[in-house]
């Protein structure tokens, strides 16, 4: 008899794992509080405008081919991947622009521009990063190996002290950048795991060593098209979606006072109950312990997760633009002029920053369905703190959206305001309530230490069996590509774990 697993959550992370498993020989159930799948990417629509709303960009595709090649199906069957160049457009305060070409030779010559030299800098710092991404990834992302390093990172062993370097990110980029552009530049790339560069560790370097080798990538149709096809694609392998099926307790049954407890299934709002051999969480890890597990939890387990520092939060416009500024590409950064006071802002006094650096994404550059003939579909996003008692974001909303308007027209796009036919904007309150994380964080923990990736929860629970968890705001952290490692790992312990005990447990 096949033995069932109950996945709360369709995130990306939820559905992956459930592919996987379904593959494997489970009876797989999802239950989804939304009503759509997606998790944090999802996708909205008005006036002939189609947005994603949430991840933007495709990094490390291999990663998600690998999800499709290892159930035996064709990931072109379900996806068209369409390269872009430049991956992104940058704009600085005083006018000038960077674009960061997919092609390693124009990119080089762009930078020597900036640095004065002939490529020499980037060449040392992408050597630097390439040395780390064998060691880091090898040893954390791909460890295929099971405790053994391939040939390619032995050789890179000569890289271990800067990987295991105290200095931050920024340290590092200051060694072998001298233009602050350059700087600010490979700064940004803290961003994309919710963190500031003047406090994450230098090992995160190595994030734009992957964007520099493997490109950036859309997806035909829109992001969302991988919700879509990793739903077709789990509904072909037999798995059992429910929407709008909100969870409100992990079900446990005790083994005696000296047991650990084994999860045995969801309960739902509605009072609808679903019992499983295991049971996978793809929801913020605070809320799974805070409130699915609640009964379970200790209370100085649930102090010590609240004490710990979070990842930004997002603040998100989208527009419908009926007039196209020729400037921008399909991914474009406005920087502020001040990089370490926006951080300070986000991260120590924990408001909005005083002076946001502002991506602009538009899908309709790359892809005209996107948007009506001639106009643009604008996703806005700024970096802002997880959410602190003081933040009032129904008051906040319309200020801070004028904010960011102001900075775009005062960077080049004039008479913006004139040319927006329809909007829409999602606060850091909205994302926390649609997502449940956990004081609208966007990878739960942030990483500011060389232990906080190795700190971050593991996808089998210690305290509860049977419990699993997958996402962003576990190992190996969040992005597309780290969620799909996640599930893939997440997936793995499971069956594993299954194989070494009886079948205890089925549907109801």
């Amino acid at each position: 008899m096949a033995k069932t697993a109950i996945i709360i959550g369709a995130g990306l992370g939820g559905m992956a794992t459930a592919i996987r498993l379904a593959h494997a020989g489970w009876k797989v159930k999802v239950l989804e509080k939304n009503m759509r799948v997606g998790g944090k990417l999802s996708c909205a629509g008005e006036n002939g405008f189609l947005w994603d709303v949430g991840p933007s960009l495709i990094t490390m595709p291999f990663v998600l081919r690998d999800l499709f090649e290892a159930i035996g199906h064709d990931m072109e069957h379900y996806l068209e991947l369409v390269p872009l160049n430049p991956i992104c457009r940058y704009f600085f305060p005083d006018g000038k622009v960077l674009n960061a070409w997919a092609d390693q030779h124009h990119f080089q010559i762009e930078l020597a521009r900036l640095e004065k030299d002939h490529g020499e800098s980037l060449e040392a710092f992408m050597r630097y990063a390439r040395g780390i991404y064998d060691l880091a990834g090898e040893a954390y992302l791909f460890p295929s190996s099971r405790g053994r390093f391939s040939a390619r990172a032995l050789k890179s062993l000569h890289h271990l002290p800067r990987a295991l370097t105290r200095a931050t990110m920024a340290q590092v980029i200051k060694r072998y950048f001298k233009n602050p552009k350059a700087q600010q530049f490979f700064l940004r790339y803290a961003t994309h795991n919710g963190s500031s560069p003047y406090l994450a560790s230098a090992t995160f370097n190595m994030v734009s060593y992957i964007e520099r080798r493997d490109g950036g990538w859309y997806i035909r149709g829109g992001i969302y098209r991988l919700a879509e096809a990793l739903e077709k694609c789990a509904c072909d392998l037999g798995v059992e979606f429910l929407l709008d099926a909100e969870v409100s307790e992990i079900a446990l049954r005790s083994r005696g006072r000296f047991s650990k407890p084994r999860a045995t299934g969801a309960l739902l709002r509605s009072g609808l109950r679903f019992e499983g051999d295991a049971v996978i969480c793809n929801t913020d890890f605070h809320h799974a312990w805070t409130r699915l597990l609640q009964k379970r939890a200790h209370p100085r387990a649930i102090r010590r997760l609240e004490r710990q520092a979070l990842s930004s939060s997002p603040f998100v416009i989208l527009w419908g633009v009926k007039q196209r500024f020729e400037k921008l590409s399909h991914h474009n950064v406005f920087f502020s002029s001040d990089y370490p006071a926006e951080f300070d802002d986000i991260f120590k006094k924990k408001r909005p920053p005083e002076e946001p650096t502002i991506y602009v994404g538009i899908s309709a550059r790359s892809d005209p369905t996107q948007a009506p003939e001639g106009q643009d579909n604008y996703f806005v996003l700024v970096h802002t703190p997880a959410l602190e008692p003081d933040h009032h974001w129904d008051q906040l909303r319309g200020p801070y959206r004028n904010r960011v308007l102001d900075r775009l027209e005062k960077m080049g796009l004039e008479g913006l305001r004139r040319h927006i036919v329809c909007e829409r904007v999602i606060t850091p309150s909205d994302f926390a309530a649609r997502t449940n994380a956990y004081r609208g964080s966007i990878y739960g923990a942030v990483s500011h230490s060389r232990s906080s990736v190795l700190r971050r929860p593991s996808h089998r629970s210690a305290e509860v069996n049977g419990l699993y968890f997958v996402g962003g705001t576990v190992r190996p952290g969040g992005g597309i590509p780290l969620v799909l490692l996640s599930a893939r790992d997440a997936a793995e312990t499971v069956i594993s774990d299954s194989e070494k005990e009886p079948h205890e447990t089925g549907e109801n």
